[in-house]
């Protein structure tokens, strides 16, 4: 027998355990799964009993508005301690607390009866901006002082935006002022924003609800409140005399868990969970196995249903001559994160290349319809000119619906429905083997954006 032949012969054996051991792993995580089903379905079970008698689920922002608008109102109000939730100045009290007077940039707190709070909503700003919410803090014989928000739910920022603000507010009020940036992802101001080498002196980062810390501070970084907004209201909360208001400031909290914490599960179904993992050691060596594995296993469930989505797509634009489709999925905000369509006449012309795209922020989520600009240039007059006509005819297209206060992208809109594919997840694997109503959905969204888009830019780059 030849050396190969006396080698393979050695590992046959070797094979046989691996494939064993292979099927055993796949055994135990089958019974895993399956155990812990039938606890979830029990728990579901009493859910469904209990949202019969006492509406758990329900939650009255569901049908309100709550939009960057509507929550920037809900939150300038209660820091208000005029405004009609009639506490006073405690909110804006537990507010500071929170805050910590190193922080704080008023000389005294607002407890002091000749303290002054005046409270805006969209402020105008001097380059043309507005501050979602302006809190302007006075006392007498004291200079002004401001907390500020720049309330960024579900939105990207526009150009320069937060760096101009930092600007009026510091020409104003000088170093009394903290600016805060509430965002949905929790994270930083995008270097569009904030330019690399902007002073951040007086901003700060603040997260809707609270969230793991993302690498290390380094000096130079912004500012990270050590609460957030949902901390704020569970305090207010806790010292709020009023029930009706207890009740309402619940609702918010839990608008805000649900929609920028990402629990798509009830308590009773995560007691579950935890029990049934606590309940043995291989079961806790499975849930850390499951953990381990999440990240990848998402992201590849959204890659094959952006492969679907990106199939239905080309074939809907199919009429539409010399178009080429692409899909992706990478793990920061670069171009091949989602689905996409362009020319190669619009690569060929020179300059920036404009991109009809469905895109998202991060983690797969804040999904967004937009045209975008790939350039690696800082911006030529003909690249200028090119989103200057792309922001003035798809802005006023009515159908659209869109915005166009970003440089690298003239027109986008956040999709006002499934924005957030965390909930979706297991609808979106079913419907990578079987496409259905969420493939119908967004592809329609899509369609309807690039029939309406691709014209326009034709018509632009014919005349570039």
């Amino acid at each position: 027998m030849n050396d190969a032949g006396s080698l393979a012969s050695q590992l046959a054996p070797l094979s046989v355990r691996l494939t064993s051991i292979k099927q055993s792993d796949q055994d135990h995580y089958g019974r895993f799964f399956t155990a812990l089903g039938a606890r979830m379905e029990g728990a579901r079970a009493v859910e469904r009993e209990l949202d019969r008698l006492l509406a758990r689920r329900f939650n009255a922002l569901d049908y309100l508005r709550t939009d960057e608008l509507g929550l920037s109102r809900i939150v300038g109000d209660l820091l208000d301690p005029g405004g009609t939730h009639g506490q006073g100045t405690g909110f804006l009290a537990r507010f500071e607390d929170l805050v910590g007077p190193d922080r704080w940039p008023a000389d005294q707190t607002v407890r002091h009866d000749d303290f002054e709070v005046n409270v805006l909503r969209e402020r105008n700003t001097d380059g043309g901006g507005r501050l979602d919410i302006s809190v302007e803090l006075r006392s007498q014989g004291r200079e002004p002082a401001c907390i500020a928000f720049e309330n960024k739910p579900y939105a990207a920022d526009g150009e320069a935006q937060v760096a101009d603000y930092l600007e009026f507010l510091r020409r104003h009020y000088g170093g009394r002022f903290l600016l805060i940036y509430l965002s949905g992802h929790g994270g930083a101001p995008s270097e569009q924003s904030l330019p690399e080498g902007v002073c951040k002196d007086g901003l700060a980062i603040m997260s809707f609800c609270p969230r793991a810390e993302t690498g290390e501070y380094e000096e130079g970084d912004p500012l990270r409140l050590p609460f957030s907004l949902s901390d704020w209201l569970r305090e207010c909360r806790q010292i709020c005399d009023a029930e009706r208001l207890r009740w309402f400031l619940g609702e918010v909290e839990t608008f805000c868990h649900k929609t920028f914490g990402g629990i798509v599960t009830t308590t009773s179904e995560r007691k579950e969970v935890r029990e049934f993992i606590l309940s043995s050691d291989d079961n806790v060596l499975t849930a850390i196995a499951v953990i381990e594995a999440w990240p990848e296993t998402r992201d590849e469930v959204v890659k094959r249903f952006l492969e679907v989505l990106r199939d239905r797509i080309a074939g809907e634009l199919g009429s539409i001559k010399d178009l080429r489709t692409g899909s992706g999925l990478s793990g920061h905000r670069g171009p091949k994160n989602g689905v996409w369509v362009f020319r190669k006449a619009w690569s060929e012309a020179g300059g920036a290349v404009p991109v009809v795209s469905l895109r998202h922020e991060r983690d797969a989520n804040d999904w967004f319809l937009g045209v975008g600009l790939d350039s690696d240039t800082d911006g030529t007059d003909s690249e200028d000119s090119l989103r200057e006509r792309l922001r003035e005819r798809l802005g006023a297209d009515t159908a659209l619906r869109g915005t166009t206060d970003s440089q690298s992208w003239p027109w986008y809109r956040y999709l006002e429905d499934h924005g957030d594919w965390r909930p979706l997840l297991a609808r979106l694997h079913r419907e990578s083997q079987d496409p259905g109503d969420l493939t119908t959905f967004f592809g329609r969204q899509f369609v309807e954006a690039a029939e309406r888009a691709i014209p326009i830019i034709d018509e632009v780059l014919a005349n570039r």
